[in-house]
Parts: structure tokens; C-alpha cells; sequence
């Protein structure tokens, strides 16, 4: 038989253990990126910023920033997970129109799959969000992991505010 000090102790222990658990796997959840979700990314800001002096993202590091974004804790885990969705949604939506992946499509073919999921809802928010995180990839101060350089800042004879920052308060 067990007395109610010890019950109320291995309790609270459960009870943490289960909260700690909890957390682990929300944390582990929104830090779990498939390497497909970033190529879709690419594919898709280089469709939609293409360009042939190759600003869209080496030079800018757009990819780097996203990953910065999705791997920041500060970001709620609702936007996380949109972005993350919507990359899976764009490609489940290319599977049922060309039987295959977004990223097996030709130019032609990701530009009709693009303007058609503009026209949707979820689409649109999406696609909204991928470019508003590319633009800041691309004009953010260096500091933050995109425009490296400043080179963003170059390509639109862009001079920045001063002062600027010195680190990422993290």
C-alpha cells in the first residue's frame, strides 16, 4: 500500500516527465524540416524572383534565412508549420494535377501550378508569406542572416539607416 506522501510524490515526478516530454516533442516538431520542404522553398523563390545575375539566393543566402526563420523559437509555431504545409500542400497539388512533384516540373508547368494555387486561399497567404520572408532575406541587415554583404542593398542602390545593429539579440 502506498501512502499519500508518496503518491503525491511520484505524481508530481509523472507529471513532469510528461510535461518535459510534451515540450520535447513540440520542439522537436517545429525543428523537423524536411530537406524536400527547403528544395521546394528554393524552387519556388527561384521561379518567382528568377533572375540571371543570380540574386535570388546564393548571393543573398535566402535559403539560410529560412532556415534561420524556422529554427528561431521566437516564431510562433502556427507560422512554422504554414510555411512547412504549404510547401507539402503545393506539392500534393502538383502530384494530383501533373502526376508529380513540384519540384519534377518544368518552368511552364510550375507557373500554371503557381497561379493556380494564387487563386486559393491558402495559396495565396502562402506564396504571400514565401515573398514577404524573401524580401526580408534580401533587405534585412546582414546581421540577420540574409542580404550578405549588403548585397541586396547593391542591387537596388539601396543605402542603409544608421546606426546599424551589431548582433541578433537572441
Amino acid at each position: 500500500m502506498i501512502n499519500r506522501r508518496d503518491f503525491f510524490q511520484y505524481s508530481g515526478a509523472v507529471g513532469v516527465a510528461v510535461l518535459v516530454g510534451i515540450a520535447a516533442k513540440k520542439y522537436a516538431e517545429s525543428n523537423n524540416v524536411s530537406t524536400e520542404t527547403y528544395k521546394i522553398f528554393d524552387a519556388v523563390i527561384n521561379h518567382l524572383f528568377n533572375d540571371k545575375d543570380g540574386y535570388v539566393t546564393s548571393k543573398l543566402n535566402v535559403m539560410g534565412y529560412f532556415k534561420g526563420v524556422l529554427s528561431d523559437e521566437r516564431i510562433d509555431i502556427e507560422s512554422r508549420e504554414y510555411l512547412i504545409n504549404g510547401s507539402r500542400w503545393l506539392d500534393e497539388t502538383a502530384n494530383e494535377e501533373f502526376g508529380k512533384g513540384f519540384l519534377k516540373l518544368n518552368h511552364d508547368k510550375k507557373e500554371q501550378l503557381l497561379k493556380k494555387v494564387s487563386m486559393l486561399r491558402w495559396g495565396d497567404n502562402w506564396l504571400y508569406n514565401m515573398m514577404s520572408y524573401y524580401f526580408e532575406a534580401a533587405l534585412s541587415d546582414p546581421v540577420y542572416g540574409g542580404n550578405v554583404e549588403g548585397i541586396g542593398w547593391k542591387w537596388l542602390e539601396h543605402q542603409p539607416g544608421f546606426p546599424r545593429p551589431n548582433e541578433v539579440a537572441i
